[in-house]
């Protein structure tokens, strides 16, 4: 039936809202007074039972969770009451629990709702009921049974007819509820299907972006190269006969073209990962001398900021199998970011443990630290905390996220415990064997 045929059975009929929320309340008056009900609303049981002292409507719609009398107590009110009794009430529940079945038939209502319900679902049970009235009256039965229900006893006072419409009704929602279940679902499935067609196209836009990274950085590393080799070269070559300024303005050359060119190996080797083409080189590595090997490299540097970098294994390390070259990114990584962020005259430890079949490798600083909410950006492509270098040195913000990829292809785990104004520690921990 059409919802606007309902208008025909509404001209004498007058309902009674009973509910305390008065968006609920007011939405409901809404939808039946726009299909021509006479709505009256009362927003607790107390009151809806004062208004019945004097009025009779032709239904009553109630919630159940309500303060001072809950939607069970006020219908088992009206139900006992003589002259109230035939007033058909439906009941608002979330039918959650099946004793709701059980004790709306104690109460004796004669119908559930479910909440949230539709306008066309609402309307059908209404006319469904104004229909039925009459019948219900006829067939009105003084008689109860006893039943146990979940180990506890129930009384149900309520007629055969209001059994069935109860009963239908707990049915009627249950189906309405599927359908929503239903189409909720397909809807869920659409949007997945939609989803994964978009993420295949975002992959095709990813695999594009990392081809242009790619051959963008391939084309610049050549001539970036050649400034920073040309620029040194004039340093020493020539420094003799150059002015102080002539000679500012080449360090100013050769540092941008360092960064520039770390930059430009920094993006082949994240469009290289990102592309799935990390290749590791895997094969037994004494880790004592990798480790030595990189921070020889490192303590001109360190020298240079008058920091002290040292090396302290307690024990003898088995060999560990791993790419070398690719490791040692990440160890170089770790030391020149520790150089980079200490202040003179400090001390960075680089520890070497065995730990049953895996090695942790930490850097430890007495620099400034990193603010806790910021750790998170470490690991995250162009992120910079705010924590300043103490020389000026510049970063490309990839270093750690490129760190992280080829650990993880390692098998391995890589993070950083750090505490403001006491100094950072990163930890790499690796497999000693293959895994």
């Amino acid at each position: 039936m059409n919802i606007h045929d309902y208008s025909r059975m509404s001209e004498d009929a007058e309902i009674l809202i009973v509910e305390d929320s008065i968006t609920q309340a007011e939405q409901l008056k809404y939808i039946l007074e726009q299909n021509r009900f006479k709505v009256i609303t009362a927003y607790n049981g107390i009151k809806a039972l004062e208004y019945l002292e004097t009025n009779t409507p032709t239904l009553i719609i109630s919630d159940i969770v309500m303060p001072e009398m809950n939607g069970y107590e006020m219908c088992e009110r009206i139900k006992s009451n003589e002259n109230l009794k035939n007033i058909p009430v439906i009941l608002l529940t979330s039918l959650s629990d099946p004793q709701d079945v059980i004790k709306g038939l104690q109460a004796g209502a004669d119908n559930f709702l479910t909440k949230p319900y539709n306008e066309e679902f609402l309307l059908s049970r209404v006319n469904y009921i104004l229909l039925n009235q009459q019948l219900r009256k006829n067939l009105s039965s003084g008689m109860g049974i006893e039943i146990v229900f979940a180990g506890q006893k129930y009384f149900i006072n309520s007629n055969r007819m209001q059994i069935i419409d109860l009963l239908l009704s707990t049915y009627e929602n249950a189906i309405q509820k599927n359908d929503e279940l239903a189409r909720a679902n397909q809807e869920l499935m659409a949007m997945h299907r939609e989803l994964a067609k978009k993420n295949t196209q975002l992959e095709k836009l990813n695999e594009e972006k990392n081809k242009f990274l790619g051959m963008a950085a391939h084309d610049l590393r050549n001539p970036l190269s050649t400034i920073k080799g040309f620029s040194e070269y004039i340093l020493e070559e020539t420094e003799e006969v150059l002015t102080s300024r002539h000679i500012e303005f080449l360090n100013i050359i050769m540092s941008s073209s360092e960064f520039m060119l770390q930059l430009v190996n920094d993006l082949l080797d994240i469009s290289q990962i990102e592309s799935g083409k990390l290749e590791l080189n895997k094969k037994p590595t004494d880790i004592t001398k990798f480790i030595a090997k990189n921070i020889s490299l490192n303590k001109y540097w360190a020298e240079r900021k008058h920091i002290n970098l040292e090396f302290i294994q307690a024990e003898k390390i088995p060999e560990v199998i791993m790419d070398d070259q690719k490791m040692d990114q990440v160890l170089n990584n770790l030391i020149s970011n520790a150089i980079k962020y200490s202040p003179s005259n400090t001390t960075i430890q680089v520890k070497l443990e065995n730990k049953n079949d895996r090695v942790l490798i930490s850097v430890q600083d007495e620099g400034q630290g990193i603010p806790e909410a910021e750790l998170d950006k470490l690991f995250k492509p162009f992120s910079k905390t705010s924590v300043k270098s103490t020389a000026g040195e510049k970063s490309t913000g990839l270093g750690l996220v490129i760190a992280r990829k080829i650990v993880d292809g390692h098998n391995g785990k890589i993070w950083v415990e750090s505490k403001v104004g006491k100094g950072s520690t990163f930890y790499v921990e690796v497999p000693i064997g293959l895994a």
